[in-house]
Parts: C-alpha cells; structure tokens; sequence
C-alpha cells in the first residue's frame, strides 16, 4: 500500500498520497521492523506471540515483504532527508546480502531495492497547480524516461500539503511558472521552467 500511494504521488502530483506513504511505513516499522537484525517480520507485534516469527527473504510472483520494504523506506528517506527510514531499509538488504550474488533469481525486488541505495538517486521536486499544463508538461518529460532509481513530488507550492514533504517544502514558482529542482541529497540545481532544460538536467 505504501508503494502504491508513492506512485500515485508521482502520478498525480498531490503530495497527500506521500503524506499517506509515510503513515503506513510508521506503522510497519513499529508492527513489523525487526529493530535487532533488521528486516521485517510477517506477523505484527500485536499479533498473537509465535514460537518464531518468521521474515519473508525470496521474491516470487509478488516481491517479499522484506523487499518491499527495503524499496519504500528508501524512497521515503530521499523524500524526507530521513536517515534513520533509509537505516530501516538498507536493514532489509543486509540480511540477504551474502544470497543475493549465488541466487539472484530469487531476489529481484531485492536487486531493484539494492540499485536504489548503490546508484546516484535524483530527488525531483515539480512546483505548480497539478492540473495546469505547464506543471503536466514538466512531469511528462520525467515520466517519459527509465528512472529506476529516482524519487519525485510535485504539488502546489505554499500549501500545507506541500510544505509536510521537505523534498517540496520551500520550493516557490518561477516567474509565476511551474518549476522543477533536480537535487541530489536536497542540494539542487537552478529551477527550470522548460522541459527541454529539465531533459539536459536529468541527461
């Protein structure tokens, strides 16, 4: 649920659907993050006490708790500036760290998970009114293009929906005009109002 609100943050450029990523991803952590050796359980810690409480490691048909995880918790790190959901992430990696190499077919989601933390991961933040063509035709030039290991927000400048997503927070308009920042660790490049300088920014 909290990776499909993520891509509906991206899809729609309403940073509530982030907002709502954020509150599952609290809840998993206190229900499910194994806060000793890392990882997530598949039974909550409300749930009735097992001998053993297991964790979730190969991707099948769907990805593995645990992969999942790893993916959206370092998604929300990179939204949020949060070092300590990106630590709850990378906690899922490390416990298939030394299988990963011998059976990659029973990890691909991991692999994904694992690419995010290893690659240069822009953080792009598009400012103006989701409905507008201006704000569209900014987006439209990030989603036209294989980004696997990046993170986007966009909404209104000002508003509180906005201002609770730090990626967003702080981000006015340009001259009046929608406007993309491409950053890396929050720090950012000139704000660009054309699409064309926001595909040699990305480039």
């Amino acid at each position: 649920m909290a990776d499909a609100c993520l891509a509906l943050a991206e899809a729609t450029l309403r940073p509530n659907f982030i907002s709502d990523a954020s509150r599952l991803a609290y809840e998993m952590s206190e229900l499910f993050h194994d806060k000793h050796a890392g990882g997530f359980f598949q039974a909550g810690a409300d749930a009735e006490a097992l001998v053993i409480r297991p964790k979730e490691l190969f991707d099948n048909a769907v990805p593995s708790g645990n992969s999942a995880a790893a993916d959206v918790f370092q998604r929300l790190a990179l939204l949020y500036g949060d070092a300590e959901f990106e630590g709850i992430g990378v906690s899922a990696l490390r416990l298939v760290r030394d299988v990963l190499e011998r059976a990659p077919t029973g990890f691909g989601h991991a692999l994904c998970a694992l690419d995010l933390y290893l690659s240069t991961r822009p953080e792009i933040a598009i400012v103006g009114d989701p409905e507008a063509a201006d704000t569209r035709a900014l987006a439209a030039e990030v989603w036209r293009r294989f980004l696997p290991s990046h993170v986007m927000a966009g909404g209104r400048p000002g508003t509180a929906e906005s201002e609770v997503v730090p990626l967003l927070a702080g981000r006015p308009l340009v001259d009046g005009r929608a406007a993309a920042y491409v950053c890396e660790h929050f720090v950012c490049g000139l704000p660009v109002t054309d699409p064309a300088e926001l595909a040699k920014q990305l480039t």
